[in-house]
């Protein structure tokens, strides 16, 4: 996933901990896990120490097109991002790096990422068709509920998204340590570089197929090790939830992690992580729970 330019504004003052190294001992004094349970204050609320997302949040769906059955994703992302971000948070559901350029078309306008923006500069264009930079527009200044516009990525491969604003989230369920927040899904993405749609639909009969002469190179290629399968089928939520974690963790790490040796700052990187994507996860589970339990009859008077 390509890095994320978040706003200073959403982020609060963090409170972090300053853990000491015993030099006798060559351990560091305070608990690992009492040390990450104190980085970040859990549940996410506008107290300080949480983000801060007092602004509309939009409710995105991102579906792969031209393949069945359909592979999407949902998830929270603040109305004020600009279009890179949306895109960054795009390719973070799909599981897919960023390396190779995306860009966004809605009506005659294109909304370009950095990688492709130089390069369009010089291209020719049809009548009427505007370039801008990804980052110089904020979703909601193009979008609002019920929109889509299409999101393409990798100029070789052309994985083309539809991307709706399906409704404007109410307060009470934004209230997660980070955004964008993945809320479902459906499918493993295709893994990149594999050639497209028609090249997934021949990489998943490849792999398939034990007899197929190109089996054991195509799970050498997509890195399987022994006892491992490729499951098209899978979608994991809290790898999802886990990837947008770890992104916030980078964009601020100089205020919430400790200046400490490099080995308790990775660490204390992947056991943030962790939590954020598990307090996510258990705030969507909640709420499915709610929303299918019947509503309870009113009593009479």
């Amino acid at each position: 996933m390509g890095p994320r330019k978040a706003a200073a504004s959403k982020i609060g003052p963090l409170k972090t901990v300053n853990c000491k190294k015993d030099a006798r001992t060559g351990l560091f004094r305070e608990e690992r896990t009492a040390m990450a349970d104190n980085v970040f204050q859990f549940p996410a609320s506008k107290a300080a120490g949480a983000l801060d997302f007092s602004k509309s949040v939009f409710q995105v769906k991102a579906t792969l097109l031209y393949i069945e059955p359909a592979i999407w994703r949902r998830f929270l992302i603040p109305a004020d991002d600009t279009f890179f971000m949306l895109g960054d948070a795009v390719l973070g559901a799909f599981d897919w790096s960023g390396e190779y350029g995306f860009y966004f078309h809605k009506g005659s306008m294109f909304l370009d990422d950095p990688l492709l923006m130089e390069r369009n500069a010089v291209m020719p264009r049809m009548k009427g068709e505007v370039h801008v930079g990804a980052d110089d527009k904020k979703i909601c200044e193009l979008m609002k509920p019920g929109d889509k516009a299409s999101f393409f990525y990798d100029m070789e491969d052309y994985w083309e998204i539809e991307v709706e604003i399906e409704r404007v989230a109410a307060d009470d369920e934004t209230a997660f340590p980070f955004m964008p927040v993945c809320l479902d899904g459906a499918r493993q993405a295709p893994p990149e570089g594999v050639g497209g749609t028609v090249g997934y639909v021949d990489f998943c009969r490849v792999l398939d197929n034990p007899l197929d002469a190109r089996y054991r190179e195509t799970r050498e290629w997509l890195g399987l090790r022994a006892g491992e399968r490729f499951d098209p089928e899978q979608f994991s939520i809290f790898d999802v939830n886990a990837s947008y974690a770890i992104e916030t963790i980078d964009d601020y790490e100089k205020e919430i992690l400790p200046d400490n040796e490099a080995d308790l700052r990775e660490f204390c990187k992947m056991l943030l992580a962790e939590k954020m994507s598990m307090h996510a996860c258990a705030e969507v589970g909640m709420r499915a729970m709610q929303n299918a339990q019947p509503a309870q009859e009113k009593p009479q008077e």
